[in-house]
């Protein structure tokens, strides 16, 4: 069996603005089976737990948090019941078992929280990490396999003040971190959740700017400050991200597919779609947006696409279930550029001379949707027409320079080719063996006949308007 340790995306202290990548999950999940989800504390200096308290003086000292006794505990029943109760919709629930006399890191099959990080496992500026052991795929979502988790451990930093959000809102926490803000975002991790945002320090990681205030807000936001519990409530971007793992959710496929993320046609074209869910049965409307200003309402349902373009489409499904409560449940999805919808090649071209025979041509196609271009090649004709056999021909890349012959009149073709079919344009200029520059125009619309032999496109050149 392939058992894989994941490092989730742990929670950290302050930090500057990040980027709007929506939620997203660590790719590890728990089954129905797996619930409610058994959880311990270990007994490795918990603030409340009295051996990690020292008595002095008459008076009892627990770590430096400002935790009451029962504090840590407390925070972390409520933060599964965060998860439980404000994402009504998701098939989750929780049961506090104790505490693991085991200790963490045990290999003992538990989902254990640990305080004062007793393996070192976090590094500076970390206030709590979470690391899930997976072992063998147990969902696909959306394309994507997801671990099963047969064990797990939320790591809370050592040295840290934590103290809890009642000292918080009654304005005592004297610099302290809500240690339910922290709890809830670790066991979000816990539970295959991973951030809202990414750390701007980081941009491997997707860092970069996040604009978004809902993704902010959330609990799954990368970090967190001083005296702030609004993390301990989860909001709608929690709840879109979790019910995706363990409630209602649906997604699309359309006709026209070559990929999970890619429809192709050529307009115009008639494009089918069908919303997808294990929830259709308790499916009752959708609403969809196809990129190009049009709209529709049906659960199965067509659009048709008559220019060209690269387009993303969104559907916004609405159900209905018991546990959601009477407005029923719903969620949006989309698929950004899915759509490539592609027309007849237009060509054109300019050439300009360089020195002696050779010329620059410069290629003006309309390359404005992006992958409808396959294939290139240019040709050179003796003479005013582009008849008989080439003078030069299988050159294939996207602005050559074109050595000719000798001097004389010549005609140059460019052939294109992609999905939306074949297109050229040519050019017949006096070709003079000189210094200095000249510039030609290409004309554009050769019938078939006229077109040579297409060849792979390579690299694209911006495209001259």
């Amino acid at each position: 069996m392939n058992r894989t340790r994941i490092l989730a995306l742990g929670l950290a202290l302050l930090g500057v603005s990040t980027p709007a990548l929506a939620w997203k999950h660590e790719n590890v999940i728990y089954t129905p089976d797996d619930f409610p989800l058994k959880f311990w504390v270990a007994d490795d200096g918990a603030p409340g737990d009295p051996s990690a308290c020292t008595a002095s003086g008459g008076t009892t000292a627990c770590a430096e948090e400002t935790m009451p006794a029962g504090g840590s505990v407390a925070a972390a029943k409520a933060g599964y019941d965060a998860w439980a109760t404000q994402a009504s919709c998701a098939q989750f629930s929780s049961d506090y078992q104790g505490v693991n006399v085991n200790g963490s890191f045990s290999n003992d099959h538990r989902m254990t929280i640990n305080f004062n990080d007793p393996a070192n496992v976090n590094g500076p500026g970390v206030l709590a990490s979470t690391l899930p052991l997976g072992d063998v795929v147990v969902a696909t979502i959306d394309g994507v396999a997801y671990t099963h988790i047969y064990q797990d451990d939320i790591v809370f930093s050592k040295d840290v003040d934590f103290t809890s959000d009642a000292e918080i809102d009654a304005g005592n926490c004297r610099g302290g971190i809500s240690m339910q803000a922290v709890m809830t975002h670790e066991e979000g991790h816990s539970l295959g959740m991973g951030h809202s945002c990414e750390d701007p320090n980081k941009p491997d990681q997707g860092g970069g700017p996040c604009p978004d205030p809902l993704l902010r807000d959330a609990t799954m936001f990368w970090n967190t400050g001083a005296c702030d519990d609004h993390q301990s409530k989860i909001n709608e971007d929690d709840i879109e991200g979790f019910n995706v793992l363990y409630g209602p959710f649906a997604t699309f496929v359309c006709s026209n597919q070559v990929s999970d993320n890619l429809s192709v046609g050529v307009v115009p074209f008639d494009l089918h779609c069908v919303v997808q869910s294990e929830s259709i049965d308790e499916v009752d409307s959708a609403d969809w947006t196809w990129g190009d200003g049009g709209t529709s309402s049906e659960i199965n349902t067509t659009h048709t696409y008559d220019k060209p373009g690269n387009y993303t489409i969104e559907v916004t499904v609405h159900g209905q279930r018991e546990s959601c409560g009477p407005q029923g449940w719903s969620n949006s999805y989309r698929k950004i550029g899915y759509v490539r919808a592609c027309g007849e090649p237009e060509a054109s071209f300019e050439m300009t001379h360089i020195d002696g025979l050779k010329y620059q041509m410069l290629n003006d196609s309309d390359v404005s949707v992006y992958g409808c271009l396959a294939n290139i090649e240019w040709q050179v004709f003796k003479g005013e027409k582009p008849t008989g056999k080439p003078v030069i021909e299988g050159i294939t890349a996207w602005e050559p320079i074109i050595e000719f012959p000798d001097a004389g009149t010549y005609t140059v073709v460019m052939n294109l080719g992609g999905l939306g079919g074949t297109g050229a344009a040519e050019i017949t200029t006096e070709v003079r063996d000189y210094r200095g520059v000249g510039r030609g125009c290409s004309t554009t619309g050769l019938d078939e006949a006229s077109l040579g032999v297409l060849v792979a496109l390579g690299l694209l050149a911006r495209r001259r308007r």
